[in-house]
This record gives C-alpha cells, structure tokens and sequence, in this order.
C-alpha cells in the first residue's frame, strides 16, 4: 500500500507543473501585447528537469522544441517526455506531443503516449470551423474509444499550456482555465504574480532572477496519474522565459522539479544567466 501511495504522489508531482490541463481555455488576445512573450519558443530548444522528493530523484522531464516543416511556417512541434527512476515504488512513462502556433498556441493537434510499451495513443485534433474537438484512443493500434466535444472558446493542450505559463509569465494575470480532463470539463487557477526573485538551480552556474507563479489544479485525471493540488513556481525574468523550479506540496511532503540541463539557440537569456552548466 505504501509503494502505491508514493507512486501516486509522484505521478501527481511531476504532472501538476507540466501537464495543467489536457485542454485548456485563455482569452485570446495576447498576440499583440508587450507583456506576451512568443520569444519563448525557439527553434532547436532543449529543457531538461530533475523530479527529486527531498534528496531521492525520482525521474526526469525533457521538453524538446522544432520549428515544423510540414505546417505553418509559423508553427513548432513541442514534445515532452518524463520517465521515472529505475526504483521499486514508481513507474511513470509518458509523452506528450503537439503542434503549436507561437502567437496563437491553441489546440491544432496532439497526442498522448502513455507506458513504457507506447501501445497506449490518445490523438486529440481540434476543427476551428466546427468548434468540435475530436478523440480517437488506441490501445496497440486498436481503436478503444472515440469521442468528440463542443468548444464554446479556443482551447489548449498540455503543451500549450505550458508555452502559455512561459508567454505569460509577466503578464500580472490571475486567470482560470477552463479544462478537458478525461473529456470532462474542469478549472486550473494560475496567478502570475509578478514577484521576483533570484533562484539556484542546477542547470545554470548563477542564481538566476525569476518571476513567481502559483496555483492549483481543481482536478483530477486518470490519464494524468491522479494529478491534482497546489504548486508553485519560478520563470526566468528574460524574454526566453524558461521555467526554472516548481514546488509541489503533497502528502509525502513536497516535490521539486528543477532545471537540469539547458540548449538554446538564441541569446535572449540576460546577461547575468549566460553561464550554463551544459554536464
């Protein structure tokens, strides 16, 4: 029974910062402000993240970015992928991929691949004229389930979501998203609160000077391992708006995932966050 309850409050952990929603609503109005950061994508990116609870690392996050050449010139291929240690009471495996637009990163299509095995598929693709978000799940390429939901408003994925935290990170905006968790409709609270501070993490030799966010996701997904609660976080205070650390407080305790490893093109980081530990 112990083994099971830490397995669940790790899989809660390393999902709450990351995957906030599988679906998620923003008003749409953000392209053209100052306080929007599309500088967050970057073709040929690379994020790498250790989950620890306390001194034990318990798995690993890496988010890759590419700039897609079968789309919108515009558009960018975002993948994450999170595996956990090689420990007698976790087992965690997933990755999530998606297309995204910078200005505008609403849902155009994604899919998520659950289990070591990658038999387990579930493709989400949205029709902006018909406002219909459709699902189709396979289980070893065996159609399990398929479904489709009206959208009132645009909406994310998992993916867009997180692009969203970065391109917002100054923002000052309090918001609630409106979520598809399991095709059912649910709320994530975000508030970016605009505090500042400079923050040690392991993917960089310097503290680095980051804007706060914090929150709480009001639900819970089986696809999501049981995701749900409070956390909160630090983005670097620069136009690359990397995610630094998040917090998240769970019944063990708390969980930290941090910044590892780092690979940007760009020189948008400021000058004070130069200095990368690339080991």
């Amino acid at each position: 029974m112990n083994n099971l309850i830490k397995s669940h409050q790790f899989s809660r952990g390393i999902l709450v910062f990351f995957l906030l929603s599988t679906l998620c609503f923003i008003p749409a109005i953000h392209g053209q402000n100052s306080w929007y950061k599309s500088t967050a994508f970057s073709d040929d990116e690379y994020l790498k993240y250790q989950v620890k609870w306390g001194p034990i690392r318990l798995g690993t996050i890496e988010i890759f970015q590419k700039q897609s050449l079968t789309s919108q010139a515009s558009s960018y291929q975002i993948e994450m992928h999170a595996r956990s240690e090689n420990l007698p009471f976790i087992d965690v495996f997933f990755i999530n991929k998606g297309l995204l637009n910078p200005i505008h990163p609403t849902l155009q299509d994604f899919e998520l691949t659950v289990g070591k095995e990658q038999t387990n598929k579930s493709h989400y693709t949205y029709n902006p004229e018909k406002r219909v978000v459709y699902l189709e799940t396979r289980e070893s390429d065996i159609i399990v389930r398929q479904d489709s939901v009206l959208i009132a408003e645009e909406i994310y994925d998992a993916l867009g979501i997180f692009m969203m935290m970065r391109c917002l990170s100054s923002s000052g905006f309090k918001v609630t998203l409106q979520n598809i968790v399991d095709f059912n409709v649910k709320t994530t609270e975000i508030n970016f609160s605009g505090n500042q501070k400079n923050v040690k993490v392991a993917g960089f030799e310097k503290s680095v000077s980051a804007l706060q966010f914090s929150g709480k996701a009001n639900w819970e997904g089986k696809a999501w391992a049981g995701v749900t609660g409070n956390f909160t976080g630090w983005i670097s205070d620069d136009e690359a708006a990397i995610p630094l650390k998040v917090q998240i407080k769970i019944f063990l305790g708390s969980i930290t995932l941090e910044l590892e490893k780092y690979q940007r093109p760009d020189s948008l980081l400021a000058d004070s966050n130069q200095v990368l530990n690339q080991n």
